[in-house]
C-alpha cells in the first residue's frame, strides 16, 4: 500500500509544470529592448534614406540667362530716348455734319475695325422724307421743261412767220430757260438730300482700333449738347491707324547729329522690358523744342504685337549703330559670377535637355558687363549665371528665368 502511494506522487512529480524563478525571466528583458531598438533604428533609417533620395531626386533651381549673338557684328546702341506709341496720321477723328438721334453705335473702345465697318447710325427718317420730297420737285420741273420746251417750239414757227411778236417769243424762250434752271436746282437738292442720308451712316474710313467713343446710344446730336472731353459737337469717335504703328520719342538737340533716316532701333515698351520691337527711324522734326531743348523723332515698328503695342503705351526706344561682321568682332560678354576656374581652366555651366553641362571656353578681359568669353559659347545656349558649388555633370536643373546676352 505504501508502495503504490509512492508510484502516485512519483507520477505527480512528472506532470508538474516546472516555472522559470523571477531572476530568470528578468534576465530576457535587455535582449527584447535591444530587439526593439534595432528595428527602430532601421526603420528609421530606411525613412531617412528615402526622404534623402527623394530630395536628391529633385532638380535643381538655378538662374540662367540666353546668349544671343548678331550676325552682322556687335550694334552699337548709340543713344536711348523716351516717348510715346503713336501711329503714322496720329488719330482721326469721325464724325457726322448732321443733327440727330443715335438709334444704332456698334462699337466700344478698344475694338478693331475695318474700313467701312459701321460705327454708328443717326435716326434718317426726317432726310428720307427731305429725300423724297426733292424727288416730286424734280419730276415737277421736268414736266414744267417738257411744257415750255414745246411751247417755245410752236413760238418759235409763229414768230418766224410774222404772227406773234418778237416779244411774246422771248416771254416763251425766258419761261423755258427759268424752267430748265429749276430742273437743275431740283437735281443738286436730291444731291444734297442723298448726302445727308449718307451721313446718317458713320462708317470706319481706315483699318484701326477705337480709341474713345464721344457718344452713347440715344444721345442726340446737336450744337449745343454736352459731349466728352476732346470731342466736338457732331463728332462720334477716335480712331487710331494700326497699320503703321510708330513710338514718337524725345531726342537731346545735342544728340541729332548722331542719327539719320533708315537707321535701326528697337523699342521697349516700359511695361513689357523683356520685349523688343525691331524698328527704323523714320522722320525727324524739323523743328526744336525750346523750352525741352529736344527734338521729336519717330521711328516705325516693323511687325508691331497688336496684343502689347497700343497707343500713348511708354516706350524707350534705343538707336544702334550697324556694323559689318569681322574677325575683329567682339566676344560675348557674360556675368562673372557665371565663370569658373579649375586649374588653369575656365568653363561655364550649361543647361540642355533640362540638365546641367559643363562648357570649357576660352576667357579675355573683364569688363563692366562681367568676363569677356572668346571661344566655347554659342547662339542661343542657356547658361547658369549663379552656379551652386556642389552642381554635377548631368544633373537635372529647373529655370527660374531667362534674359539675354549680346555679342
Amino acid at each position: 500500500m505504501a508502495a503504490v502511494s509512492a508510484n502516485k506522487v512519483d507520477n505527480l512529480d512528472a506532470l508538474r509544470i516546472t516555472r522559470h524563478s523571477e531572476k530568470h525571466r528578468g534576465s530576457r528583458k535587455p535582449y527584447v529592448l535591444a530587439v526593439v531598438f534595432v528595428a527602430t533604428v532601421v526603420a528609421v533609417s530606411g525613412g531617412g534614406y528615402a526622404l534623402y533620395r527623394h530630395v536628391l531626386t529633385q532638380p535643381a533651381l538655378v538662374e540662367t540667362m540666353v546668349v544671343t549673338s548678331q550676325q552682322m557684328g556687335q550694334p552699337a546702341t548709340l543713344l536711348t530716348g523716351s516717348g510715346y506709341i503713336v501711329t503714322r496720321h496720329k488719330y482721326i477723328i469721325v464724325g457726322t455734319k448732321i443733327l440727330g438721334q443715335i438709334v444704332e453705335e456698334p462699337i466700344e473702345e478698344g475694338q478693331r475695325v475695318k474700313r467701312g465697318d459701321l460705327l454708328a447710325r443717326i435716326d434718317d427718317r426726317d432726310y428720307q422724307a427731305q429725300l423724297r420730297q426733292a424727288i416730286a420737285d424734280r419730276d415737277l420741273a421736268e414736266a414744267n421743261v417738257q411744257l415750255w420746251s414745246a411751247k417755245a417750239a410752236r413760238q418759235g414757227e409763229l414768230f418766224a412767220n410774222g404772227i406773234i411778236s418778237k416779244d411774246e417769243y422771248e416771254t416763251s424762250a425766258n419761261a423755258l430757260s427759268v424752267a430748265q434752271a429749276t430742273l437743275k436746282r431740283s437735281e443738286a437738292a436730291i444731291d444734297y438730300a442723298k448726302f445727308q442720308v449718307g451721313q446718317c451712316l458713320i462708317v470706319s474710313p481706315i483699318d484701326g482700333v477705337v480709341l474713345q467713343k464721344y457718344r452713347e446710344l440715344g444721345d442726340t446730336i446737336n450744337y449745343g449738347g454736352q459731349v466728352q472731353a476732346g470731342g466736338g459737337a457732331t463728332d462720334i469717335a477716335q480712331l487710331a491707324d494700326t497699320a503703321d504703328m510708330r513710338a514718337e520719342v524725345d531726342i537731346n538737340e545735342s544728340d541729332i547729329s548722331k542719327l539719320s533716316i533708315g537707321m535701326p532701333a528697337t523699342v521697349v515698351p516700359d511695361s513689357y522690358p523683356d520685349t523688343r520691337f525691331d524698328a527704323t527711324l523714320v522722320k525727324i522734326y524739323p523743328e526744336a523744342d525750346r523750352q525741352k531743348a529736344t527734338i521729336k523723332v519717330e521711328v516705325q515698328i516693323r511687325q508691331a504685337n497688336l496684343a502689347i503695342i497700343k497707343p500713348e503705351m511708354s516706350v524707350k526706344a534705343n538707336f544702334i549703330e550697324k556694323r559689318v561682321a569681322t574677325k575683329d568682332a567682339h566676344p560675348i560678354a557674360i556675368p562673372a559670377k557665371a565663370v569658373l576656374r579649375e586649374e588653369n581652366s575656365s568653363y561655364v555651366w550649361t543647361v540642355k535637355s533640362g540638365e546641367a553641362r559643363r562648357a570649357p571656353i576660352i576667357r579675355g578681359a573683364d569688363i563692366e558687363a562681367g568676363v569677356e568669353v572668346y571661344e566655347g559659347l554659342n547662339d542661343g545656349e542657356v547658361i547658369i549665371t549663379n552656379p551652386a558649388p556642389n552642381l554635377s555633370e548631368g544633373q537635372k536643373v529647373r529655370l527660374t528665368g531667362q534674359g539675354s546676352i549680346a555679342r
